[in-house]
């Protein structure tokens, strides 16, 4: 087994390994253009097969003619795969090669091939190819005149993909220095083993060996690519994975957003519907207790005028919560003013004052802060909120180390106010935390909670465009931050220039107030009704509106006052009706409302012609009230 036989075996092997790998790799869409480098280690491999087959029948004395039409034929192939794989582009696409490597390349070939299929590329003469260094000595065939101009092709083949390479290696093109290098001695080679086929030379065929040296380079560089394909396809799924986590994050965010604002805005009806029906029997309560006053002052009962007087106070705070709850529905814009929140942390220490002499001690970090814009009334019912938690929680702990609590104002990253209310208490229970400000959810169950305290504080923060967070402390404790947006000079809305309503004695010459009511609640009319005819105003009620519409067309008042939410009819259809029918009667139109739980009744109380008095208005301010607007 001579080294010939040895150098083929070797070099076919990774040839046709190598086609193997890259028919593999060439199918990725970025990869096209691997294929032709396939066919290039392809056709070699089939070049060595038959160097191989004719190294051993050679040793035999065997007539070895046909290998140089194969290997002619494979020779012409394999330039014409190098030409193509150096001219393409990275798509793979044939019509990506200039259109002269095209004809070249094609025509080359042809010709190649039919002068192999003639048999004209062999000569009749043989000679001995004997190199003794190698243990070579055996009979070979030379080529003809034909096959050794026909050997130029491949030669010209591999000259133009050379002169590729260096003008890709003159762009800088990675790697292409190894290949260039390779490609010298790959022609080299080819040079000696066409002189060792004319029986110019007596050495061994190097074209095999040749053939290594630039597909070595050529390999490397395309596991080069590989490489940095690989890493990157690492970065952009990295990156992939980070911009599913971010959106993911951000749907649910988005989603946990938008069931609070429909959880806020349920909330809101809830209060608004609440509010309507607590403010309805709310009114005819406070007329009665008026009359039930009066008849008490004529008896001269002590008691029953303070029992009365109590029930007054339960009415103020009835009314209180309810407007509490309706700040979910809408803030009291013409009530806000610019605010200094140091300013309502104080207040609400002088306000619970009285509570901290129980043994709490209350420290103060009050930062500068922007100035917000807020109702101050309603910001220090909040802030006092949470120190009346936080105390009670800590009184409740009965732990002789749990005695202060903390309260720091300062400014958020993105410049909001914030107010940060801290105890030593035993914090919130993990279970309900993430719920705090919900209706009816409460830390304080066993000590009498109801639940509503911080749903009221979170709603008033909220309508004022804040936030409002609940946490415990990593050192024990509850935490409550209250943020809110800084002042914005254009947002700032000047405070009510409005006129207080006072009561005022009827004048005993002036004509009796001729009124219309329109009340769907027929014991609040009767009890408005009594109550006008006491404060000496002429009253006369309906519980649907077609039938106060009806009426009218057959008499004459001097204001018309109607409820906001009513079936059948609402407050702001009979409206409409009545500036169809009547409309000097609609300048002078009163609406007297438990709540606006709708968005059509929410609009239509923003109207600037209308006088809107809430639920439940005294009887002699709501007289007062009416002899003003038919005045006016």
């Amino acid at each position: 087994m001579n080294v010939m036989f040895i150098i083929a075996v070797v070099s076919l092997t990774l040839q046709f390994s190598t086609t193997a790998l890259l028919s593999i790799l060439g199918r990725a869409p970025r990869w096209r253009r691997v294929r032709w480098f396939g066919a290039v280690t392809l056709t070699a491999g089939l070049y060595s097969t038959v160097d191989a087959f004719a190294a051993l029948r050679a040793a035999e004395s065997v007539n070895t003619s046909w290998s140089l039409q194969f290997n002619l034929v494979f020779a012409t192939l394999h330039g014409a795969a190098w030409l193509v794989f150096t001219y393409m582009g990275p798509n793979g696409r044939w019509d990506s090669l200039p259109p002269w490597v095209r004809r070249i390349t094609i025509g080359g070939t042809l010709v190649a091939l039919i002068a192999s299929i003639s048999g004209e590329v062999a000569s009749a003469e043989t000679s001995m190819l004997v190199v003794p260094a190698f243990d070579v000595n055996f009979q070979r065939s030379t080529l003809s005149l034909l096959g050794n101009m026909l050997a130029l092709v491949p030669f010209g083949f591999l000259a133009l993909s050379m002169y590729r390479t260096w003008q890709l290696r003159m762009l800088g093109e990675p790697g292409t220095t190894a290949v260039f290098i390779g490609f010298t001695l790959y022609l080299l080679a080819g040079i000696e083993e066409f002189l060792v086929a004319a029986g110019v030379v007596q050495f061994i065929f190097l074209g095999d060996l040749g053939y290594v040296c630039v597909v070595v380079p050529v390999t490397l560089q395309l596991f080069r690519r590989f490489r940095d394909d690989a890493d990157q396809l690492d970065l952009l799924t990295d990156h992939l994975a980070d911009e599913i986590r971010r959106r993911t994050d951000e749907r649910d965010r988005a989603r946990e957003q938008m069931l609070e604002q429909q959880r806020l805005a349920a909330l809101g009806r809830l209060a608004a519907g609440v509010g309507h029906e607590i403010n309805n029997p709310l009114q005819y309560l406070q007329f009665t207790l008026e009359e039930l006053r009066e008849c008490a002052r004529g008896m001269e009962n002590a008691d029953a005028l303070t029992m009365i007087e109590q029930s007054f106070e339960g009415v103020d705070r009835i009314k209180q919560v309810v407007e509490d709850l309706r700040t979910y529905v809408r803030p009291s814009d013409i009530e806000l003013g610019p605010l200094d929140l140091r300013e309502v942390v104080r207040a609400a220490l002088r306000v619970g004052a009285p509570q901290w002499r129980q043994g709490i001690t209350i420290t103060t970090e009050l930062e500068p802060v922007p100035l917000v814009l807020g109702h101050e009334g309603r910001l220090v019912q909040v802030v006092l909120n949470p120190l009346v938690n936080g105390m009670q929680s800590m009184l409740h702990a009965n732990d002789p180390k749990a005695t202060s609590m903390q309260v720091r104002t300062g400014t958020t990253s993105r410049g909001w106010a914030q107010i940060t209310i801290t105890d030593q208490g035993p914090g919130f229970d993990g279970d309900v935390v993430s719920r705090l400000g919900e209706p009816y959810v409460t830390t304080k169950s066993l000590q009498g909670g109801t639940g509503l305290g911080l749903f009221v504080s979170r709603g008033i923060v909220e309508a004022h465009g804040g936030t409002m967070h609940f946490a415990n402390a990593p050192s024990g404790g509850a935490v409550v931050c209250i943020e809110l947006p800084p002042l914005d000079d254009e947002r700032v809305l000047p405070l009510s220039t409005s006129t207080a309503v006072t009561a005022e004695p009827p004048q005993a010459t002036t004509v009796s107030l001729r009124v219309l009511m329109v009340e769907d609640d027929e014991q609040a009319l009767r009890a408005l009704l009594r109550g006008l005819e006491a404060e000496q105003l002429q009253a006369t009620g309906f519980t649907h509106g077609a039938d106060a519409l009806a009426w009218l067309d057959q008499h004459e008042v001097d204001v018309v006052v109607t409820d906001l939410m009513m079936p059948g009819m609402s407050g702001w259809e009979f409206a409409a009706a009545l500036a169809q029918r009547h409309p000097l009667l609609r300048e002078r139109l009163v609406v007297l409302t438990g709540g606006a739980s709708t968005s059509e009744a929410q609009a239509f109380v923003e109207d600037a012609t209308l006088l809107v008095l809430e639920k439940p208005i005294g009887r002699a301010e709501l007289a007062t009230a009416l002899r003003h607007r038919a005045r006016s």
